[in-house]
């Protein structure tokens, strides 16, 4: 667990990088998204040349950001800019890439997609291999995880990883793809529908604070907010109808889950604005300039995102062993009317609390098991807290 001190630092502040094209260079950057203020981080801020623009990695726990350049990685020191690691990436097969990768704050890994392109000199065909891989920011060292091939190809259109599910999505031929980040395999594939207006679901990115997963609604431009059932693969509008000419591919969404903020870039003759709106109903709650046309800031994370998430899902190849040996149980869980609870000791306290820590329910059973209505919960992510002879131990849910 980190340290309060270290705690104190972990806030909604964006970071990114800021890309300057003449003189060409790369430096690590943080911005205020309400003033839309880029402060470059560290005195000799140059990193690099290039950012291979599919993904980036904000590290939370050890406060460092890092992203891939021509052919390596570079792990940087969010307080004071130093480069903490420069490796070379090392793949699997030489003719291979390994990119649209995002961190997973749930066991601190980089997941991507390895692809390579195979040729069969008895048929002279060429295919498309691609698999979930991992990349150990310490080395470069890139391992593949799923057994199979499971695409041939995937969308520029983002990357996420539900922490709590522990699946990772992105879009390939119209489907909206999950994998098992534990043993690669695909979860779900549905395809993707969309309800009213648009034509793609572009630019997406989960919300930890909701664990929904929000994206925008393009037809000749952003005409919406939206959100999918990733099981389904239909996108449901939100009320607001938008009316942005584009998004910037290289920024990715981005969301601050404190105040249920949704962000994408978006150009136009002023220059590159950042663009805020409401994951409840889609308005525009802020729209900045962050800096003139020619420069940009990309590949942008949210370092509280998602902070200190933990799987309620287990490794389905332990489950059943980790099942004997858990002392309380929480069931249903996502839970929509009624939260049970049972331990193998009588239950001294129970505590719920949202995830910033503040305490909404308390409970004193002096039994087994307890029932507790949650009916009235808004839907999201809640903490807690049981209480038995046996010592205290924390547990997480999802309301529905």
């Amino acid at each position: 667990m980190l340290g309060s001190e270290l705690r104190a630092q972990i806030d909604n502040t964006m970071y990114g990088l800021y890309r300057i094209l003449n003189p060409t260079s790369v430096q690590l950057a943080s911005m205020d998204p309400v003033t839309g203020v880029i402060t470059p981080i560290g005195a000799s801020n140059t990193l690099s040349t290039t950012i291979n623009s599919t993904g980036a990695a904000l590290n939370p726990y050890n406060m460092s950001y890092s992203y891939q350049d021509e052919d390596s990685w570079l792990s940087v020191d969010l307080l004071n800019g130093a480069i903490l690691n420069d490796v070379t990436v090392t793949l699997p097969n030489t003719s291979g890439s390994f990119n649209n990768f995002r961190f997973n704050t749930a066991d601190t890994n980089m997941y991507g997609l390895y692809s390579q392109i195979n040729y069969d000199p008895l048929t002279g065909a060429y295919t498309s291999d691609m698999r979930l891989g991992t990349c150990d920011l310490s080395n470069g060292n890139v391992t593949v995880i799923s057994p199979n091939s499971i695409a041939q190809s995937f969308t520029m259109t983002g990357s996420a990883i539900d922490p709590y599910l522990m699946v990772y999505y992105f879009e390939s031929e119209g489907k909206f793809v999950g994998l098992d980040l534990y043993n690669g395999q695909i979860y779900s594939d549905p395809m993707i529908t969309l309800m009213g207006n648009g034509i793609t679901f572009d630019n997406f990115a989960y919300s930890c604070a909701d664990t929904t997963m929000y994206g925008l609604i393009m037809e000749n431009g952003v005409k919406a907010l939206g959100k999918i059932n990733v099981s389904t693969g239909v996108v449901t509008q939100l009320p607001t109808l938008l009316d942005f000419d584009n998004y910037i591919m290289n920024s990715g969404g981005a969301i601050d889950p404190s105040n249920l903020v949704y962000y994408f870039q978006t150009m136009d003759s002023v220059g590159i604005k950042l663009v805020g709106l409401s994951l409840t109903d889609g308005s525009v709650v802020s729209q900045v300039v962050v800096s003139s046309v020619g420069n940009y800031f990309d590949m942008y994370r949210i370092q509280s995102d998602c902070y200190q998430a933990e799987p309620t899902r287990a490794n389905p190849a332990t489950a059943s062993i980790q099942e004997q040996n858990v002392a309380v149980k929480l069931y249903p869980n996502p839970v929509q009317e009624e939260l049970h609870i049972v331990a193998s000791s009588s239950i001294e306290a129970l505590e719920i609390q949202q995830l910033n820590g503040t305490v909404i329910y308390a409970h004193f059973p002096n039994e087994t098991s307890a029932r507790i209505s949650v009916a009235g919960l808004s839907p999201g992510m809640y903490l807690v807290n049981v209480k038995t002879k046996a010592g205290n131990e924390s547990y997480r849910f999802i309301k529905n």
